[in-house]
């Protein structure tokens, strides 16, 4: 990557751009733009003059941050990406070496909240499928195959919504995933999964491209990719309608950790098929303890 790619580009560009995946980029870029917001009166992180970093301010935002009820973990993904404009904002010479010393020193946050999300029952699971299976047309089949697949490979939205045609290996029953950092995974998946993926693919047809796409009214195909938004959409209007507890996009990826956990598989295992790189986010999707807790609280002498 040459310099003159470079020039022209604010501190919080260089960063993002420092970024390997494009969904942590997305998401950054959401955050500085609050954060520009709050330092600056400024919609967009872009047009902030970064020289204005100094420990004292990012201390006073973080503060706020948690006034406002931020968790932990929010805050510091604020404070991460404060830092890595910083860091920018030094070699620009925007800021001097002691200020973004100080900057580099600002401890995370401690504590934690209680773990959003939750693990669906099979049951649950299956009758959201089955629900759309028992629409007419493709746009249901459809949808029946992204909830099969969010659930049977532990998939984010956006590795969903990006994969092709190509990444499928039915033969072989896989399917390789992109995932954060550019780490490429392959999944095994069930043989119930590849069934539903099958009924997809005899109404989608086997033209080269993105494995879901989009659809027209009339349930007309496009051979362009849908979003990680289309796929929040799905899964969030298909629930409605099938009468179930609320659920997430991420609920599925949470629902795949747990009971694979459950069937007594190793940590480390369901790590690699999630394509986390620490166990300890691999731990936050585990949601055993839910009903355990659950059990034991019902169970209490009264």
């Amino acid at each position: 990557m040459s310099y003159s790619m470079f020039e022209g580009k604010t501190a919080s560009d260089i960063y993002l751009l420092s970024l390997q995946s494009k969904q942590s980029r997305i998401t950054m870029a959401s955050l500085l733009n609050v954060v520009a917001a709050h330092f600056a009166k400024k919609k967009n992180h872009q047009d902030v003059d970064w020289s204005i970093l100094h420990y004292e301010k990012i201390l006073m935002f973080l503060s706020y941050l948690s006034e406002q009820g931020k968790s932990p973990a929010t805050i510091n993904v604020y404070l991460s990406a404060l830092k890595g404009v910083a860091k920018e904002a030094w070699r620009k010479k925007l800021i001097d070496v002691e200020t973004y010393q100080h900057i580099k020193e600002i401890k995370r946050i401690k504590g934690t909240r209680s773990i959003k999300g939750r693990a669906l029952e099979l049951e649950e699971l299956n009758i959201l499928i089955d629900y759309c299976m028992a629409q007419e047309g493709v746009i249901a089949m459809r949808d029946a195959a992204v909830i099969a697949l969010v659930y049977g490979a532990g998939l984010r939205r956006h590795e969903a919504a990006g994969l092709l045609l190509s990444d499928l290996n039915i033969s072989e029953g896989t399917i390789k995933v992109l995932g954060k950092g550019n780490k490429e995974r392959i999944n095994a998946l069930h043989d119930r999964n590849l069934d539903i993926i099958q009924t997809w693919l005899d109404e989608r047809g086997l033209a080269p491209g993105p494995l879901f796409l989009r659809a027209r009214k009339g349930n007309r195909l496009v051979n362009e990719p849908i979003s990680g938004q289309t796929i929040y959409d799905i899964i969030i209007r298909r629930y409605k309608e099938a009468g179930l507890k609320r659920l997430t996009p991420h609920d599925l990826r949470r629902t795949f950790a747990t009971k694979l956990l459950e069937n007594g598989e190793d940590v480390f295992l369901v790590q690699d098929l999630m394509g986390h790189s620490s166990v300890e986010t691999t731990k936050n999707y585990d949601r055993r303890a839910d009903k355990a807790k659950t059990k034991a609280a019902k169970a209490l002498p009264f």
